[in-house]
């Protein structure tokens, strides 16, 4: 695919992060005037009921320009045994952000997992490409596909979803959720973290949020339903998302199957 992509060489022993800070600082195709902004992360990882854990440190790198309707947000993390990298672009179109291209890196204890997505709006078509090995057994998870965009649905990334809700351009439905689609891999319902198939599809699977202040600090937060996503997710055990004042998210947390757990700290 051309385009955006995201590298699988292994990660520089000099400044990971500045590697990535140099390719957002002043892009070439954005306007005169984007807004930049930098910021930190920390996830906190723990596997198999804490036998494993991990740290990520890393950087979030987001230049936004609102007057030429482009964005470009790029992730990079990096801690002992595991590093990230996100890249997403896009535009704004018909009142909302959509992403253009995206791609995304992880790798934890050797195993691999890499995404890249290009969406043709004239053509209502996603292109999709992953490439995953399971946790536990090494197994492979390959997919090379095309999904049709149905007429008129939204359609987002984590990162333009994000953007949306942040610049208010995602209005809840007559339900008060806030809904959109989102592409993946397409998996069976009762697939397990090692379970692979001979072939694999993309599909567009619906994205829902219910936005409700928290309790004690009464800053917006919602659910997420992972188990739509992740093999490793448990079904009726949603991710909470916290925002801060501007929207942004500052804290998710996760809880998963073998006691895996996932905390990650923005801002």
């Amino acid at each position: 695919m051309k385009g955006l992509s995201v590298s699988t060489e292994p990660v520089s022993r000099r400044d990971f992060l500045t590697l990535a800070l140099a390719g957002v600082v002043a892009p070439s195709w954005l306007g005169a005037e984007p807004v930049a902004r930098r910021s930190g992360f920390t996830a906190d990882v723990g596997i198999l009921y804490q036998m494993l854990t991990f740290q990520l440190k890393g950087d979030v790198q987001e230049s936004v320009d609102r007057a030429a309707g482009r964005y470009d947000v790029r992730v990079a993390g990096q801690g002992e045994g595991i590093a990230n990298r996100i890249e997403s672009r896009g535009v704004l179109r018909e009142g909302r952000w959509r992403p253009l291209q995206s791609a995304s890196w992880f790798k934890v204890r050797g195993r691999e997992s890499r995404v890249q997505v290009s969406y043709d709006y004239e053509r209502r078509l996603v292109e999709y490409h992953a490439r995953g090995e399971t946790f536990l057994m090494r197994r492979l998870r390959v997919v090379d596909d095309v999904v049709t965009l149905p007429a008129g649905a939204p359609i987002d990334d984590a990162i333009s979803a994000s953007l949306n809700f942040r610049d208010d351009r995602w209005s809840p439905g007559p339900d008060g959720l806030l809904h959109t689609f989102v592409v993946r891999r397409r998996r069976s319902e009762n697939e397990g973290p090692d379970d692979v198939a001979q072939t694999y599809r993309a599909e567009l699977v619906p994205l829902d949020l219910k936005i409700e202040p928290e309790p004690e600090t009464r800053k917006p937060s919602a659910l997420l339903d992972l188990s739509r996503f992740s093999s490793w997710a448990r079904e009726g055990r949603p991710a909470r998302i916290v925002f801060d004042d501007e929207r942004r998210p500052a804290l998710i947390t996760g809880s998963m199957i073998l006691g895996t757990s996932v905390t990650i700290r923005l801002g």
